[in-house]
């Protein structure tokens, strides 16, 4: 039985997960400046932890219904392997997983969230994971700029590029192995979206595409949050 559901705009599914979204996104970046230091480290520890728990409360709630295969529930689509940036970042702070995580979360994670997909169905649990996730990983990238003070470095846009192509290595690799379709590699997503270009005479027109689009969001996210304005606690602009 295919359980891949494409919610539309008007869906008010939809909208509820909109909402939950932004207070996903935006909670953080209040809350988390009004924290000492050392509760600020156990509030990012207790927020992987999350993401940890959400995911294998899914992938297990899968295996019991008999949803889950080698193809569909390991984190080698984009957005799982942005959950595991975002939980090596806020368990160790490393700046290149920070970096990646910022640029996949603001390009996959919300293009994810304008189109969401499911590919268990719309079971609870499997669209808390979705909407927690995908919102934490655009968020992440304005906590580590508004919240931890670093701003992106001058070219982090195309060394950001460069790590995904290694991950869309290792999604093809998992992809002719498991007969899966992690990064929609293999055949594009469902959903309704113009950047979605495919084509019967060449059918991974659509894979190229999805790099074109990557390189000029990494870019226009360079651009855009090279112009937020980050100080250090004493005013000082860190530049």
């Amino acid at each position: 039985m295919d359980l891949h559901v494409a919610l539309s705009s008007s869906d008010p599914l939809y909208t509820i997960g909109w909402l939950t979204a932004l207070f996903i996104i935006i909670f953080p970046i209040w809350f988390a400046p009004k924290l000492s230091i050392q509760s600020r480290k156990k509030f990012e520890k207790t927020w992987a932890f999350l993401l940890i728990a959400s995911y294998v409360a899914m992938t297990g709630m899968s295996m019991l219904r008999g949803e889950a295969s080698w193809g569909t529930s390991l984190l080698i689509h984009m957005c799982g392997f942005s959950r595991l940036l975002m939980i090596g970042y806020l368990f160790t702070r490393k700046k290149w997983m920070g970096e990646l995580v910022t640029f996949t979360g603001l390009a996959g994670g919300l293009q994810s969230l304008l189109t969401p997909e499911f590919t268990h169905g719309l079971h609870p649990l499997y669209v808390t994971d979705y909407y927690f996730n995908h919102a934490s990983i655009v968020g992440i990238g304005l906590y580590i700029i508004l919240v931890h003070k670093k701003p992106l470095q001058p070219f982090a846009w195309i060394r950001s590029f460069g790590r995904i192509q290694i991950m869309a290595l290792i999604a093809l690799v998992v992809n002719l192995f498991t007969g899966g379709n992690y990064m929609y590699l293999m055949s594009p997503p469902i959903v309704d979206n113009p950047l979605i270009v495919s084509s019967t005479d060449f059918p991974y027109l659509h894979v190229l595409f999805f790099e074109l689009a990557a390189l000029l969001n990494f870019l226009l996210i360079q651009i855009a949050l090279r112009r937020v304005k980050v100080r250090s606690s004493l005013g000082v602009p860190l530049r």
